[in-house]
């Protein structure tokens, strides 16, 4: 488990795997190495669970660049779509990964606004 991430597993889950060369991670969210909370809007919120998928690519030698395939979960999709995306732009580039957006009614807790699920091939 990376450093900078609290413990999933007493929530009973990891924050990834890798599988037949490829990582594939749970859900990210906007919490801190003890698991609050980070921010109430869309941008902080989008901020934190991207630097969370950060600390989980590097900590496979892995980068934005690899990955191919983001799920974002949106409680307000139409409402935080231009905040969460220009932060989002912030960490990928072109080539742009394949990106389904979903808007939901509810997020494992209720503070959350957006959750990230990742899959990137390794490098080497």
């Amino acid at each position: 488990m990376p450093e900078g991430l609290y413990d999933s597993t007493e929530r009973q889950y990891v924050h990834a795997v890798v599988a037949d060369g490829t990582l594939y991670m749970s859900g990210q969210v906007a919490t801190d190495r003890d698991g609050n909370v980070v921010g109430e809007e869309i941008e902080t919120q989008t901020r934190q669970a991207l630097e969370n998928v950060g600390e989980i690519l590097e900590s496979v030698d892995a980068g934005f660049d690899d990955v191919v395939k983001v799920t974002s979960y949106l409680v307000d999709i139409h409402g935080d779509y231009d905040g969460y995306k220009s932060v989002f732009g912030e960490f990928f580039e072109d080539p742009l990964p394949c990106h389904t957006m979903l808007g939901v009614a509810d997020l494992a807790d209720e503070a959350f606004l957006v959750e990230l699920e990742v899959e990137a091939p390794l490098p080497g």
